[in-house]
């Protein structure tokens, strides 16, 4: 362990430590001040005692903490000033998927009941409901993710179906709210 006749250890606040290293301190230590560097293996291995003897004393951890070490001439040794920072995590940005939106069409309500008839059970069916447009039914799914099973249903029983969000958007705004959820549930409890 290092110790030093005038070394002093003050600590600055909870992150800083200021390190005082007299002249002879430096000439026991075998330190120049010109050649300190972290480089030098022997300035390393003392610089290192210091710093672990200044934390000891002071009572600061370094564990997960970057350590900054800065020195300064001084006329009677070297000034070392010892700067921790908590090491942070890089934000993750997470992108968000984008819903994806389809419009089933249909002539009359004996084939949306055949549509809830098949569909009824299967639990990968997401959240849908029912309008009323232009004298035709359009039973809207908006999800992230739209399984196979639903789409092929879907294309067996429509007359028409359609991905575009303004179609959406208009049927939507002018169309007749029948069932605002689970629409493919509801028609199967009622008329199955």
């Amino acid at each position: 362990m290092v110790t030093g006749d005038n070394m002093t250890i003050e600590q600055i606040d909870s992150s800083k430590v200021l390190i005082v290293l007299g002249d002879k301190d430096m000439r026991d230590f075998a330190l120049e001040y010109g050649t300190m560097s972290f480089e030098d293996p022997h300035s390393r291995k003392i610089l290192g005692s210091i710093l672990t003897l200044a934390c000891t004393k002071t009572g600061i951890s370094t564990k997960g903490k970057r350590m900054l070490v800065e020195a300064l001439p001084h006329p009677d040794g070297c000034l070392i000033l010892l700067t921790l920072e908590v090491i942070r995590k890089p934000k993750v940005y997470k992108i968000k998927r984008k819903k994806r939106t389809v419009c089933a069409v249909f002539e009359n309500v004996e084939e949306i009941i055949k549509v809830s008839a098949v569909l009824e059970n299967n639990k990968s069916v997401p959240e849908n409901s029912l309008y009323f447009y232009d004298e035709k039914y359009c039973l809207i799914i908006e999800s992230f993710h739209i399984p196979c099973s639903v789409m092929r249903v879907l294309r067996e029983f429509s007359v028409n179906i359609f991905q575009s969000k303004i179609s959406v958007a208009r049927i939507k705004e002018n169309g007749r709210l029948i069932l605002e959820s689970k629409a493919h549930c509801l028609i199967g409890q009622y008329f199955n």
